[in-house]
Formats: C-alpha cells, sequence, structure tokens
C-alpha cells in the first residue's frame, strides 16, 4: 500500500518499481495506492497506470482517491479496509524504504507477529547517506531520539521508531486499527502503536536499509514535533477515557470508507420520502 499527495514529480518511478517487485513475488500480489486528494497531476497519472495494469492476472492494482485532502493517517486506514490481502505492507511514496526492506516485515508476519515495523534503530539496520546531509545527520537523529523518548515516556513503551514509514500488518489486525485510530496526520503511527498495544497485539520490531537523502525545513520540524507531543497528550487521555474501547460511529465509518465521498440523497427526495412514510 502506498498513500501519496501531489506526487507527480517522482510518481511514474514509484509505481514501475513497485510494480516489477510486486511482478517478482512468487505469490499473488496487490498493489493499492491511495491519492489523497492530489491537486497536481497525480489522479492522471495513476488513471493512466491503473489501465495499463488491468490485464495482469498475477498481480491487482487498487486505486482509492479521498475527495480531498484528510493526510497519511486516514489514507491508510481507508486502504487497511480495502486491501485484499492476509498480509498487508506499506511504505512511503517515494520509496525511502527499498522495496527488498518489504521481505523481513512479511517473514515477521508469517511467523505470528500482528505487526511488523521497519525500525532504523534496530542493530542490523543500515543507514545510507548522500553526502550533503553528512552535517544534519547527527542533528536529525538526536532529535528523532528526543521525540522517541517522549514516545516511549507518555505513549508506548518498548516502539523503538514510531515515525519510519515501513510498516506491515496481518488483515485482522489492520482491519481492527483502522477503525479505531483517530489521528489523520503524522502522529497517526503513534496512536497506531497505542491501540495496538490496548488490543494486545504482537509486534515485531525489523531491520531496514533506510535512505537518507531528503530533510525536511527545521521550522517544519519542530511545528510539527510540538503538534504531535499534543497529540500524544490527547491519545492518552482517549486511553484514559476507553475511547479505543469503544464501537466506531457509522457516520465515520462510511466517510473512511468512502474518503469522504459519500452521496448523500438530495433533500427534496429526502422531503418526499419522509412525505410518504408519514402518510402510509
Amino acid at each position: 500500500m502506498i498513500p501519496v499527495y501531489n506526487g507527480a514529480a517522482f510518481l511514474r518511478r514509484t509505481l514501475a518499481t513497485a510494480w516489477a517487485w510486486l511482478l517478482a513475488q512468487p505469490r499473488q500480489v496487490e498493489l493499492l495506492v491511495v491519492d489523497d486528494g492530489s491537486a497536481d497531476a497525480t489522479a492522471a497519472i495513476l488513471a493512466e497506470f491503473a489501465a495499463a495494469a488491468a490485464s495482469n492476472e498475477r498481480a491487482q492494482f487498487t486505486l482509492l482517491r479521498n475527495a480531498d485532502n484528510r493526510g497519511k493517517g486516514f489514507a491508510l486506514r481507508r486502504a487497511f479496509l480495502h486491501a485484499r490481502g492476509e498480509l498487508i505492507v506499506f511504505t512511503d511514496a517515494d520509496l525511502t524504504y527499498e522495496l527488498d526492506n518489504v521481505v523481513p516485515i512479511v517473514r515477521a508476519l508469517e511467523r505470528g507477529a500482528d505487526v511488523a515495523y521497519g525500525s532504523r534503530m534496530h542493530q542490523d539496520s543500515v543507514y545510507v547517506v548522500a553526502p550533503g546531509f553528512f552535517r544534519k545527520l547527527y542533528t536529525r537523529h538526536f532529535m528523532g531520539r528526543v521525540f522517541n523518548g517522549l514516545v516511549r515516556a507518555i505513549v508506548v513503551r518498548g516502539i523503538r521508531d514510531t515515525q519510519a514509514g515501513l510498516k506491515g500488518f496481518r488483515s485482522a489486525a489492520a482491519q481492527h486499527l483502522a477503525v479505531r485510530v483517530r489521528l489523520c496526520r503524522f502522529s497517526f503511527d503513534v496512536e497506531l502503536f497505542f491501540v495496538a498495544r490496548r488490543a494486545r497485539l504482537r509486534i515485531d520490531e525489523c531491520p531496514v536499509r533506510f535512505l537518507y537523502r531528503k530533510e525536511p525545513s527545521t521550522v517544519k520540524f519542530f511545528s510539527d514535533s510540538l503538534a504531535m507531543i499534543a497529540d500524544m497528550l490527547r491519545v492518552r487521555w482517549r486511553g484514559l477515557r476507553g475511547v479505543y474501547d469503544r464501537e466506531p460511529d457509522a457516520a465515520a465509518l462510511a466517510d473512511l470508507r468512502h474518503g469522504g465521498a459519500v452521496l448523500q440523497e438530495p433533500p427534496l427526495l429526502a422531503a418526499r420520502g419522509r412525505a410518504g412514510r408519514q402518510s402510509g
């Protein structure tokens, strides 16, 4: 599964790479892409790819489009509900994690894990760093460790890398998480682990080969971190209130399934229907 938002600059390369990798696997596979309300040429590129992939018998290409931009968390939760396989893996749209990283994730799930996550802190993980980022690596790594320390102190212990964009799930676990996780943007991962631990799901850590080739702006990094700390406190408060133990709201679930494109009965027809029922 791949969520994408305004990814026209790299999407053709990502689709070609992911499709070729999947076709080389010795099993039936599905590539599910969620377009999170992109405003660039993403939709056209995906439609073109879907038409070309339609005739393939070994692999299924599934395309979902959200009515507007709802965030990575919402896109992935929606994909969890639509994915057809027993084993589900998602990764970032720019393939920062090479697709061979999926193999240890799948093996962990086959060994019985409900959730398996790529961890840059695993002792067998490897960083591949572009020379231009050597100076930034220490600061970025240090800030990431501080953030993860807060996650472990406030939200969920034992998870050493919540934010790596490579995670796998058994279908039943994905379904459970999709309808109970509430956050829609980058704090989605933190809440996902909290809900998974609360449900007593087995969580395994896996090594990754990480390509360090992009850097968010400092302003965005710090402002996003502050927002995520607020979300951590929100997750803890929801846990104390038992929010994650309740059945999902029907309207929210319909919104999630349809990506915000739930069709409503026109007001005039609805009024006529009510009048007819009353007269009957």
